[in-house]
């Protein structure tokens, strides 16, 4: 019997016959168990940004009644002098690291996938993780206050368990930079690569790397200080030392890297509201990632170093920074000029935040100039403050600008005229009060809650900030009731592509499905990928 083998055929698909598409992730549990289980990451940053929103709000009404106090120690109407201290400090961690950077880390989860073409977030279930570990120490903390702990309570077991918390905190917020960023460099569609990366994908790309840096920084403070509180040293752990070695992350140049996000949405935002190819994108992107480096601010401590603001490389620093903030909106104004400006909410209010960033950028530079003698006043303060309403406009804008795509609802869009108003007045008042107390010679409050000098114009810095504070709190608030009724799943429903965007996250439903895209990510060309398919072209501009 003779057996005989042949070679099977070569099966030459059908081109008129579409390949099958590998099968679809199956839907995510609903309800309680599925946002406790979830690895989604289109859920984590809904629960990032819903919850840090909350604590936003309430930390600037905690915040605006330290201001309210007026500096004056006799005539205190809310907090005694034993706690105004502590709820000073409380209000700026929470305010920061409650607020904002877990604002913005749950924009980037949601949006930097999409925008890049990745149907998921790098590391999916860590994402999740950084979620819960932050909420977990940021209950931690606050009851760590509650108990009289913090920084300088006078409860030792409280005080340890703030160290515990605080860390908490900002390792889960590093933990969720990581997804981000590995997100970006290692996830992006076919043709992507970094010269055409969306402009808020490339901040959060900048921002979560010099988030890292300065963490790892923190945490070692937060360590050593730990360390000497627990064996009862009197040099780190000493209750008048503890928070002055934590403020460089609250003073520039570090708070400046705490607004980076916005340049991104700015520019996403203007690059939709002007209807036209951005131009020079390139250069554009090299701007956002000077502002970072110009914002690395670990060495600054002047705890260990007060001198430092005098030296060269602060003063350079400081300095230098302006610049590539004016290329990013010279290049926008560029754009506006050349395309038809369709003045949308997001585009509003993110300019209000880079016209305070630039002010921050500016009012930081004269801080180094050693003449003016504005070193060590609140003026430094005013700085942060005017930084820290920048980065409220970012997260605001940002909400405009994707809050249908996040929730599949329309977002109500004339609010974001008021918010405009409300922010850009509320950020320059909050700032202008330090500013100009600073000015004056005014000194920060002391840990005892009390004030070595009071500048003569006390009085109307308090209320300035406070006015500010509360506008800004008011802001906030007004950002919620106009995204509440799209996260409720009320109101019309948006469109897949509302804005005629540019970038592939306007390419999927709203909201998304599981899997992101139903469809194959085109080939990214150019930094405009859905402008080269209604143009059926492929111009590459950098």
């Amino acid at each position: 019997m003779t057996v005989t083998e042949s070679k099977p055929e070569t099966v030459v698909p059908d081109p008129g016959i579409t390949p099958a598409q590998p099968p679809l992730p199956p839907e995510p549990a609903k309800g309680f168990a599925g946002i406790l289980g979830t690895a989604d990451h289109k859920t984590v940053g809904r629960l990032y940004v819903g919850v840090s929103l909350l604590f936003l709000t309430a930390f600037l009404v905690t915040s605006m009644l330290v201001k309210a106090e007026g500096m004056q120690q006799d005539s205190l109407q809310f907090l005694n002098v034993a706690t105004i201290f502590e709820v000073q400090t409380l209000s700026q961690i929470g305010v920061v690291f409650l607020g904002l950077m877990p604002a913005f880390l749950g924009l980037a989860l949601f949006v930097v996938p999409l925008q890049v073409g990745s149907p998921t977030i790098a590391f999916p279930r860590a994402a999740a993780a950084s979620f819960w570990g932050w909420l977990l120490g940021a209950g931690l903390l606050v009851a760590s206050y509650l108990g009289n702990g913090g920084p300088v309570g006078a409860n030792i077991e409280m005080v340890k368990l703030f160290f515990v918390a605080f860390a908490m905190v900002i390792v889960s917020l590093g933990l969720a930079s990581v997804c981000v960023i590995t997100t970006v460099a290692t996830a992006r569609a076919e043709g992507m690569n970094l010269l055409r990366v969306p402009l808020f994908s490339w901040s959060m790309l900048v921002a979560g790397s010099m988030w890292l840096l300065h963490s790892a920084a923190l945490l070692a403070n937060l360590l050593i200080v730990s360390i000497d509180t627990t064996h009862g040293q009197v040099l780190y752990g000493d209750p008048a030392n503890r928070w002055i070695q934590l403020t460089w992350i609250f003073a520039q140049p570090a708070v400046l890297c705490l607004a980076l996000p916005l340049l991104g949405v700015f520019g996403d935002a203007a690059i939709v509201a002007t209807r036209i190819r951005p131009a020079r994108y390139g250069v554009s992107l090299g701007a956002i990632g000077a502002v970072g480096a110009l914002s690395f601010g670990a060495y600054a401590q002047t705890a260990f170093h007060p001198g430092l603001i005098t030296e060269a490389l602060f003063v350079l620093q400081s300095l230098a920074v302006v610049l590539p903030l004016l290329v990013l909106l010279g290049g926008i104004g560029d754009s506006v000029r050349r395309g038809r400006l369709r003045v949308t909410s997001a585009f509003l209010v993110s300019l209000a935040g880079m016209l305070l960033l630039l002010g921050a950028a500016v009012a930081g530079g004269l801080y180094a100039i050693e003449p003016l003698n504005l070193g060590f006043t609140v003026w430094g303060a005013g700085v942060a403050n005017a930084a820290t309403a920048a980065a409220i406009a970012g997260v605001a804008a940002g909400l405009f600008h994707w809050g249908s795509k996040i929730w599949g609802h329309r977002v109500a869009e004339p609010i974001g005229k008021l918010v405009f108003l409300v922010v850009l007045g509320g950020g320059v008042l909050y700032a202008a009060g330090e500013l100009i107390a600073g000015a004056n010679g005014q000194l920060p409050v002391l840990p005892d809650g009390s004030v070595e000098n009071l500048a003569a114009n006390a009085e109307l810095g308090a209320l300035l900030s406070t006015v500010g504070c509360g506008l800004l709190a008011a802001g906030t608030l007004l950002v919620i009731l106009a995204v509440l009724p799209a996260a409720l799943r009320r109101g019309p429903k948006a469109d897949a592509d509302p804005w005629g965007g540019q970038t592939l996250e306007w390419t999927t439903s709203s909201p998304p499905h599981p899997a992101n895209f139903l469809d194959p990510v085109p080939e990214v060309r150019s930094p405009s990928p859905l402008l080269d398919l209604r143009e059926g072209t492929s111009k590459e501009i950098v």
